[in-house]
């Protein structure tokens, strides 16, 4: 599959690459530092976000210009990275089928192989893990622009290195990045000490709403769209609330539960390895991994609290 990939690099001149809504660190660092690889290799490349880079990474260098709406425009190649549905890029996406050969690149156990390739490896600790390997083939050197994007993909995806997925390939690859000039401090004070105040009041009025379960081994916690407006914030500014809810002793699963409509709400899951949150989310429509996951529930918010009881069968 690497092979195959190589070739259509090689062979194409005009790419585009993308991720899913409501991007995290590593898919925007893996996006960045795709770019980046081609411009190395004299390629031209699009990015393509429904969403704004959330500020926490828009010290990551990029380009002047991505786009966030699809055109009528036929690529060699088109790159969807950490992303599991290509439903999950935005609208428009039905329309990407007919403009080029989609490469589907991503970490996730319950990616759907939607792409004509499909590069998929679920032992990865990111997908910038995956891209390391593929830069490495294609012997691309590892400037300073693709090397702190892709330290900051895999720094963010371990949880600061934290988490499960954490393994020997990634302390290997931000190492080797480190030595072509990525200072670790500074990625880490951009990500975690670079928030504005008014998400701490936010964070204050969503921890007033914690809730547990199940002898306190399930944390949950609620944000609600009066919330957002109370604090003058966005959804972008609940980015790593769910993990304060995964530090407190006893926890064994955080759930962090935003409100899309009055009806509709966002979850996000963490575990602390014991339970599969992704089998939870994957009951609504959702996935991700064993220890982080997310869906969409429906109904009131009541109605949604009493349908997470059920998943996890506490009565």
């Amino acid at each position: 599959m690497l092979q195959r990939i190589k070739h259509i690099i090689n062979e194409g001149k005009r790419f585009l690459i993308t991720t899913h809504i409501d991007p995290d660190g590593d898919a925007i660092g893996s996006v960045l530092s795709l770019y980046w690889a081609f411009e190395s290799m004299n390629k031209m490349s699009l990015i393509y976000l429904r969403d704004p880079i959330p500020y926490r990474y828009n010290f990551l260098p990029g380009p002047s210009h991505t786009l966030h709406e699809f055109n009528d425009t036929a690529f060699d190649g088109i790159f969807v990275l950490d992303c599991g549905d290509l439903s999950r890029i935005g609208d428009g996406y039905e329309s990407l089928r007919d403009r080029g050969t989609i490469i589907n690149i991503d970490h996730h156990n319950t990616n759907e192989s939607f792409g004509s390739l499909n590069l998929v490896d679920e032992t990865a600790s990111s997908t910038a893990e995956i891209l390391y390997r593929l830069y490495t083939s294609l012997n691309i050197a590892f400037t300073l622009n693709i090397s702190i994007n892709l330290y900051t993909a895999i720094f963010t995806d371990t949880g600061s290195f934290r988490y499960e997925n954490t393994n020997a390939h990634a302390f290997h690859i931000c190492e080797e990045m480190i030595h072509k000039g990525v200072n670790p401090s500074y990625v880490s004070r951009m990500v975690h000490e670079n928030h504005p105040k008014e998400r701490f009041i936010l964070l204050g009025l969503v921890l007033a709403t914690l809730e547990t379960y199940f002898k306190d081994r399930i944390a949950v916690a609620c944000v609600t769209n009066d919330m957002f407006r109370q604090t003058g914030t966005t959804r972008e500014h609940t980015d790593g609330f769910v993990e304060y809810l995964r530090e407190i002793k006893g926890v064994e699963v955080a759930i962090l539960v935003r409100e899309i409509s009055s009806t509709r709400y966002k979850i996000s899951m963490r575990s602390k390895g014991m339970v599969d949150v992704a089998s939870v989310c994957n009951l609504f429509g959702g996935g991700g991994h064993k220890n982080a996951a997310g869906c969409y529930i429906d109904g009131n918010l009541y109605e949604v609290k009493q349908k997470l009881k059920g998943a996890f069968n506490i009565q």
